[in-house]
């Protein structure tokens, strides 16, 4: 009796006094189709989600800072800055200056997305154990933490710079977290692990490999 390995599929081939008989055939590429048809669905509907909140997040920045009531709002919620129902009403420079440094964490968000949108498309072509994959992992683990830890300082320099112009008596520093800042922190840290868990996978399938 001898099995023949070949082309994804198993033969069982019974020898009896030199009569070769194949008794069985099981192709076994039904079900990789199956399971790289569904990867291409998810990592498709995956792609345009991060590609989507990354020009959420461009588009609603720009938004946000050139409509005074929506800066008005977000000043006061967000930033923390505003004691009372008066319109938020910055300095030039102030503004300019708190506008600037929203590009901040915006940018690492954005990034991020468009990183993770890279990853799904290598994904949904089928190249999942590939060290550039660990990589992005990782890269879009550390901008996802970078986001999170930058986000309530740069909150709190923008306070300052909003306020900065007031009279004496009226300037603010506000320090403001959010279950965002923590979900953000979160996720940065848990991709991080996936991205070296991914790694080491990488590294012992390419061993194994190696001795067959």
């Amino acid at each position: 009796m001898a099995l023949t390995f070949k082309n994804s599929s198993i033969s069982l081939i019974l020898s009896i006094e030199g009569i070769i008989v194949p008794t069985s055939s099981l192709p076994m590429t039904a079900f990789s189709r199956q399971a790289a048809g569904r990867l291409r669905s998810v990592s498709l509907w995956a792609r345009a989600f991060s590609y989507a909140a990354g020009l959420l997040m461009l588009f609603g920045l720009i938004w946000l800072w050139t409509d005074a009531e929506a800066l008005t709002r977000h000043a006061r919620s967000t930033i923390g800055i505003g004691i009372d129902n008066a319109p938020v009403a910055p300095s030039a420079r102030g503004y300019w200056t708190a506008f600037a440094l929203a590009w901040i964490p915006a940018g690492l968000f954005i990034l991020a997305m468009l990183r993770l949108g890279r990853l799904f498309r290598a994904f949904g072509e089928g190249r999942v154990l590939v060290e550039e994959n660990a990589a992005g992992l990782l890269s879009v683990g550390w901008l996802l933490a970078g986001f999170g830890a930058a986000t309530p300082i740069v909150r709190a320099v923008q306070s300052m710079a909003l306020t900065f112009d007031n009279p004496a008596g009226h300037r603010q520093i506000a320090v403001m977290l959010d279950p965002g800042i923590f979900a953000a922190l979160a996720a940065g840290a848990t991709l991080i692990a996936f991205g070296h868990v991914l790694r080491e996978a990488i590294r012992l399938s390419d061993e194994n490999q190696s001795f067959v």
